[in-house]
């Protein structure tokens, strides 16, 4: 993965071989460089044809090669082979193993995925840093008041940052949950600082203490969280070797 600069953190690794321990979280780098030929023919069928109805090749290619990379990170768990993997969705569309098998989780920015695995269910969000002209209303719309107050605290420079901490700690959470778009992100307060952290929730759902909030940003280009139910979990990081 030469072409996207990872931190050393993530260390190259084949599928296969790596135990998941009821605590850990295992999260890969998935470049979405390359052709998708080494992955494409993993795919079930109902992932073809969605990768067909793709409208720019571009993102037809990346959808293949993220959705095989998953399928082979997978039987690297389970012990099977990739094609044989079945899935099914949540109420509100979040896939899992049909079977017996851990949680994950998807996300991509720009030319990059990760793909986080846990025994718990897992929520992973991952944000290419972009310069944004519309952060502030971005963040009066979907921050909390809270949080708001906050990044409207920091100095200019520091903003962009804090934002997309922000931001992917609270959509990696509402992914962990499974709940998407039905729960509005301003119901509950992240940090966003270097030190993630999940700080309240205002509906009275979920109680904080019970969530881990982690930093799992793969290079110097992103920002990634990932959030799990499970009181403070070792990380694992690694960078997938491409077939």
């Amino acid at each position: 993965m030469d072409e996207i600069a990872l931190h050393p953190s993530f260390r190259l690794a084949a599928p296969g071989g790596f135990a998941l321990g009821p605590r850990e979280v295992h999260v890969w780098a998935v470049s979405l460089l390359g052709g998708a030929s080494p992955w494409e023919g993993l795919l079930a069928a109902s992932e073809r044809e969605r990768a067909a109805k793709f409208r720019f090749a571009e993102h037809q290619r990346r959808y293949q090669i993220g959705h095989g990379a998953l399928r082979a990170i997978l039987a690297g768990y389970l012990g099977t082979d990739p094609r044989a993997i079945e899935f099914a969705h949540g109420p509100r569309g979040k896939p899992h193993l049909a079977g017996a098998g851990p949680s994950f989780n998807l996300s991509h920015s720009g030319k990059l995925a990760l793909i986080a695995v846990a025994t718990a269910e897992i929520g992973v969000d991952l944000e290419k840093v972009r310069h944004l002209e519309s952060l502030t209303p971005i963040a009066r719309r979907h921050f909390s008041p809270a949080e708001f107050a906050a990044l409207d605290a920091l100095p200019e420079a520091a903003r962009p940052l804090a934002f997309y901490r922000c931001w992917t700690r609270k959509e990696a959470y509402i992914k962990a949950l499974g709940v998407g778009l039905a729960m509005p992100l301003d119901t509950f307060d992240v940090s966003l600082g270097e030190q993630p952290a999940f700080l309240a929730c205002h509906d009275g759902r979920e109680r904080p203490e019970e969530w881990a909030l982690l930093d799992v940003s793969p290079g110097p280009e992103f920002v990634a969280a990932a959030a799990l139910r499970v009181h403070e979990p070792t990380v694992r990081c690694f960078r997938l070797e491409m077939a």
